[in-house]
Order: C-alpha cells, then structure tokens, then sequence
C-alpha cells in the first residue's frame, strides 16, 4: 500500500511537470514516415504471401501514444495526410489524470505469478493489464490490430520491459508482419539501433519471429532520414 501511495505521488508530479513542456512543432520526417506505404523489403519473409496491392497502400494509422502528452495532435490535421489517422493513448492523458496509467506492465517476467499467488490485491492495483480494463483504449487497439495485417513503426519507444506484455501482443500477432524502429544518431555519430532490438528482443518469447520480423540495420533510419549505414 506504501509503494501504491509513493507511485500515485510520483504520477502527480510527473503530469504536473509535463504540463509545463508543450510544443507546436511537427517533424517533416515524422509526416513523410507516416505517409509511407509497406515497403515489401522491410516485410517478414514468412508473411510476405500477405502481400497484396491493397496491403501495400496503407489505408489507416493508429498512433500508439504511451507518454501521455498530447505532442501527437500536432499531427491530427495536417494537409498531407494520406489517410485515416487514429490517436489511441493507450495509457491516458494529461487531460484525465484519473486515467494516466502509471505502473507495471511484465507479466512475462519468471516472478509475476509469484504475486498473483500472494493473493493480495494491493499488488495488483498497479498492474497495467488490469489498469487497460478501465477505459476502451486497449480493446480499440486490439480492434485495429485484428483488422487486417499491420507494419509497426517504433518513434521514440525504448521497448523496455514495463511494456512488456503489452509489446508482445503486437509484436507477435499473426497479423503484424514487419517492425521497423526509427533510431537517433548521438554526437559521436552513434547510433542506438543494437541497444534498441535487444530490448525488443526481449518482448518476444519467440525469438524466430524476431528474427524476422524486424528490420534489418541497412534499412532503418533516423526519424529524419539519415540513414544509419552509409552505403556509399
């Protein structure tokens, strides 16, 4: 219960603060990613029978927004947008700090059944997947991803273990068929891609469809367009 109210504590000052960082700017390469249609290059080998004309013109877009900010809506009605946008906070927003979940998210993890077990409720208030029941946010999510094959694109996500269960429920469904992490260049020219597929790496518990169903390095870029690898 103690950690329960230092958690609830901490999610105050955290809206509190992020309250006070707002920007109208727009990334012309988060627009030009966004208007992209499904390169079969980037596309799992094994779902590549997928494939279709009408697969490869991308006819809707969920974003995905995990840091409860409403940065995003900056690109809710810009003009170049090629087709339908969908904006899901899958966990809240600043606008209902009720609903911001804040919390654990790794039922994966050798030692969540140990709580389960402990049959304490106060363990579990917290636990993201129970927090998901409380608004439509997540079963939208699973209405898009059961829809039709999907590409995911990874714009400023760790893929840490707090989203872990979450994570793999897209990430090894049978509908997505290619995940494609846009990466940063640090000042000594640097790049975060291996840091980055490893923790991906471990939100599969099938480690064949990681292998393939993740975009190789030579074809991955910064959300800028600066390549990763220089093929000249």
């Amino acid at each position: 219960k103690s950690l329960n109210e230092q958690l609830d504590f901490l999610r105050e000052k955290l809206a509190e603060y992020l309250k006070t960082q707002t920007t109208t700017n727009k990334i012309q390469g988060f627009i030009d990613a966004v208007n992209e249609n499904v390169d079969e290059e980037d596309v799992a080998i094994s779902e590549r029978q997928k494939m279709s004309h009408m697969l490869k013109k991308v006819d809707e877009t969920m974003f995905l927004n995990f840091n409860y900010t409403s940065t995003v809506h900056n690109y809710k009605s810009y003009p170049q947008a090629m087709h339908i946008l969908k904006f899901n906070f899958i966990h809240g927003s600043l606008d209902n700090q009720n609903e911001m979940i804040f919390g654990y998210g790794d039922e994966m993890d050798k030692d969540f059944q140990d709580l389960i077990d402990r049959n304490e409720n106060e363990l579990l208030k917290n636990s993201k997947s129970i927090k998901y029941l409380e608004t439509s946010h997540y079963r939208q999510l699973l209405e898009f991803i059961e829809g039709s094959p999907f590409q995911v694109y990874i714009m400023g996500h760790s893929c840490g273990n707090s989203d872990r269960t979450l994570l793999n429920t897209i990430f090894e469904h049978e509908n997505c068929i290619s995940i494609k992490p846009f990466c940063y260049i640090n000042e000594k020219d640097e790049d975060n891609y291996s840091e980055l597929t490893r923790n991906i790496y471990r939100n599969f518990s099938d480690k064949k469809l990681f292998r393939d169903r993740v975009v190789n390095k030579e074809r991955c870029t910064t959300l800028d367009g600066r390549p990763l690898i220089n093929k000249e």
